[in-house]
């Protein structure tokens, strides 16, 4: 599981800068990012730096914790790759975050992100003092 959360991880960072260039066509050629559909761009510049933040997070779980039990694992790769992933479809539309399916999506990513790093500092300190 360490190793599915390191190369997800890897991959977060990938698109983190990747997702530079919708960046630079939202603020550079602004009328090309309303032709692809975008209508909040902000929510672009949200998502590339919540993926390089994730990205960041996941890697030094899996580095600082490798024989953490699966289920924290899990926690932790469910938040880190759906947190950034809310950001794309409010960049396409103004009143998706609006819906109850999107705020429970959110709620339970962020809860399983915070919850699961909250558990993963526990067991470090706890198996490591």
């Amino acid at each position: 599981m360490n190793d599915l959360l390191l190369a997800t991880a890897l991959l977060s960072l990938a698109l983190g800068a990747l997702s530079g260039f919708a960046v630079l066509t939202c603020v550079d050629y602004p009328d090309k990012a309303r032709a692809l559909g975008v209508v909040n761009p902000m929510r672009i510049r949200q998502a590339h730096i919540d993926w390089i933040v994730m990205g960041t997070v996941m890697a030094a779980t899996a580095l600082a914790a490798p024989d953490m039990p699966g289920w924290i694992y899990a926690l932790v790769l469910f938040g880190g790759v759906v947190n950034p992933l809310t950001f794309v479809p409010m960049a396409f539309s103004k009143t998706v975050d609006t819906t109850q399916a999107f705020r429970l999506i959110s709620l339970l990513s962020f809860t399983s992100l915070s919850s699961g790093l909250v558990v993963a500092a526990g067991y470090f300190i706890s198996t490591r003092f």
